[in-house]
């Protein structure tokens, strides 16, 4: 533990794991999150640790985030929040770098959707920059994965949903409360896309309601879509795909969008359910195979 700088004249309430006090004199100091020199009588503790001061505005970041973990929104919205802080870390020259990076070490990359590799590349970037600490930053890269694993569904499942539902009459299932959301895209693509755990539940409902399946035309529309898929068995599977985003909603996406810190071997564990060998995003773009395309190969 190091040593108290010198006299302190005023102690700031605790806000979650980061306290702020101001000091009679001025203090140079290095921030252990971005490793800059600062000196100010005013310094930022990180757990308490004087090993661990922060600058104004690694301590403006790591509060944002702690604000967004602690709100009473709901998860989804949350994890969006969290998604743009993510987004926020790096610049553009940063993020086109990344891209470029994952493209070069992931060859699979090539298959991703725009908005998917984004998120992926920008994970890792901002998970390279951080050290074994478990800190609050770990959070955003973690929902980086769970919103690249969100637009690979948006782009190989609810799109080609929306566009074979176009002429459908899916009023009924707009006001469905377990499948509205998902009609109401359906209904109007140009909307913002519905998040993962709003789509989990839709397929779990096409799992176990067979009701919904004989009286939705939504449903009959999805089931018909995957019918020429490869890995429509995976999908329908309660141990397949609903298992699998179940993991990740529950395991990783609502822990990071709460209080909960998340350590560096967290983001290693999403990243391998997700983006490893044989992880969620391979198996869906196999599954999403379309019978004519393995034909031709």
């Amino acid at each position: 533990m190091d040593p108290v700088p010198s006299n302190i004249t005023k102690s700031y309430p605790r806000r979650g794991p980061l306290q702020q006090f101001r000091f009679a004199d001025g203090t140079a100091f290095r921030c252990f999150r971005c490793g800059d020199t600062k000196k100010s009588k005013l310094i930022t503790l990180y757990a308490g640790d004087w090993a661990r001061k922060l600058c104004n505005g690694c301590y403006g970041l790591l509060l944002s985030l702690y604000e967004i973990k602690a709100g009473a929104a709901a998860e989804d919205v949350r994890a969006e929040q969290l998604a743009e802080e993510l987004l926020s870390l790096v610049s553009a020259n940063q993020l086109r770098q990344a891209e470029r990076i994952y493209r070069a070490s992931e060859k699979r990359a090539e298959v991703l959707a725009a908005h998917s590799l984004r998120f992926v590349a920008t994970a890792e970037h901002v998970a390279a920059q951080l050290d074994s600490d478990p800190q609050l930053e770990w959070s955003p890269a973690v929902i980086g994965l769970c919103k690249a694993v969100e637009a690979e569904v948006v782009s190989r499942i609810l799109v080609p949903l929306a566009v074979l539902t176009a002429s459908e009459d899916l009023s009924e299932d707009k006001k469905d409360k377990d499948i509205g959301r998902i009609a109401a895209y359906c209904i109007d693509s140009g909307r913002k896309p519905p998040e993962l755990g709003t789509f989990a539940h839709f397929l779990q409902t096409v799992v176990h309601s067979q009701e919904r399946r004989e009286t939705s035309r939504l449903i009959r529309c999805f089931l018909s879509l995957i019918g020429d898929w490869v890995g429509s068995v995976w999908i329908l599977d309660p141990q397949g795909f609903h298992r699998a985003l179940a993991t990740l909603t529950t395991s990783y996406r609502n822990r990071a969008a709460h209080i909960e810190e998340l350590s560096r071997q967290d983001y290693i564990d999403c990243r391998e359910h997700t983006f490893g060998n044989k992880g969620l995003v391979w198996q869906l773009v196999i599954a999403t195979e379309k019978t004519s395309d393995c034909l031709r190969v």
